[in-house]
């Protein structure tokens, strides 16, 4: 009776009503989600594995009664991936990443009683049957640079972003910057954007990522945060190499850097307690929103945790729950100024 009823609930958005009781995801009274990732599997470390942890919580809970996910290999699949899912009945498909965008929109325009969440997708034109899921860079950046502070020894710690241009990047270095004063007065957190070079080379440039880590190692960086794909990692990789303490971003970077035992956390995205909440919504309110904002954190500390005493971890704590529930602001706006 349980599901049964919960099935009515999600008849008018996420069911077929009009399709005959079938076996299977197609049958009215089976309620079944899926996920396709943006790219491999559900085991990344990042946000692919936190929002598959959301739609297990849903399953564990009895809100649904099947979920599965597709790993998404080449990027040219990521349409089938979803048609996939549409064609074997789910009620809702939850895609992630910034590369199905365009494809879940399209979806979600084809299949109106169907439900659809992005993860890390900005919110766009309004949809009854889709959500999105955003992140607010800044507090992860904040939440970096708060660590920064508290850890380094030089009292040097930097950024390094790709081009400023793109506010995601910009609210990262920005929010690294306040954090690092918000966390210690007396320090300044050095920001660094890349401002040149062609758009194939965006978030791809390791040349540029290693060269300008070397220039903060030479200046007595001891801590250094990076952000924008491929150029941060290089980044993080040779600031690592060099014996300084690296802080990643969007997943735990411990099991990306080579020199792993300098990766002291990372700025993780927690997508799952905003995909279950979304699913949750549309089980008992019958409804999506628009757009519902996730939460950061830091990763785990790994075989750095002893250069993090418990101190400075409750005082990271307090800072996490002051920007998730709104008594610390970071300062930095959604854009830079032009």
């Amino acid at each position: 009776m349980k599901f049964r009823r919960l099935s009515a609930l999600l008849c008018f958005l996420l069911a077929a009503c009009n399709l005959p009781a079938l076996s299977g995801c197609a049958r009215r009274d089976v309620l079944c989600v899926g996920l396709v990732t943006s790219y491999g599997g559900g085991d990344d470390h990042g946000l692919n594995q936190s929002a598959w942890e959301g739609v297990q919580q849903a399953l564990d809970e009895g809100l649904i009664h099947r979920a599965d996910f597709i790993a998404t290999v080449d990027a040219r699949d990521r349409a089938k991936n979803i048609q996939t899912f549409l064609l074997d009945g789910y009620d809702l498909v939850v895609t992630v990443g910034l590369g199905l965008e365009e494809d879940t929109r399209l979806a979600a325009d084809e299949w109106p009683n169907r439900g659809f969440v992005g993860v890390d997708q900005p919110p766009g034109e309004p949809r009854r049957n889709l959500a999105v899921v955003t992140f607010p860079e800044d507090q992860g950046g904040f939440l970096a640079g708060a660590l920064a502070a508290l850890v380094t020894q030089t009292g040097k710690a930097a950024a390094l972003c790709e081009t400023k241009g793109i506010h995601s990047m910009w609210r990262y270095c920005e929010g690294f910057r306040v954090g690092v004063h918000y966390a210690n007065p007396d320090l300044r957190g050095r920001v660094m954007y890349k401002e040149d070079g062609s758009p194939s080379e965006l978030f791809n440039d390791p040349q540029w990522g290693e060269k300008q880590a070397r220039y903060m190692l030479d200046q007595g960086v001891d801590i250094l945060f990076a952000a924008g794909g491929g150029t941060a990692q290089a980044a993080l990789e040779t600031a690592a190499a060099g014996g300084a303490y690296v802080i990643g971003a969007d997943e735990d970077m411990y099991y990306q850097v080579k020199a792993s035992d300098f990766v002291l956390s990372s700025a993780v995205k927690l997508a799952g307690p905003a995909v279950y909440a979304l699913i949750r919504q549309a089980v008992f309110e019958r409804s999506l929103p628009g757009e519902k904002r996730g939460e950061y954190a830091l990763g785990p500390y790994h075989s750095l945790e002893r250069q993090v005493p418990p101190s400075v971890r409750e005082r990271l704590e307090q800072i996490r729950r002051g920007l998730a529930d709104g008594s610390i602001q970071t300062g930095v706006s959604s854009a830079p100024c032009s």
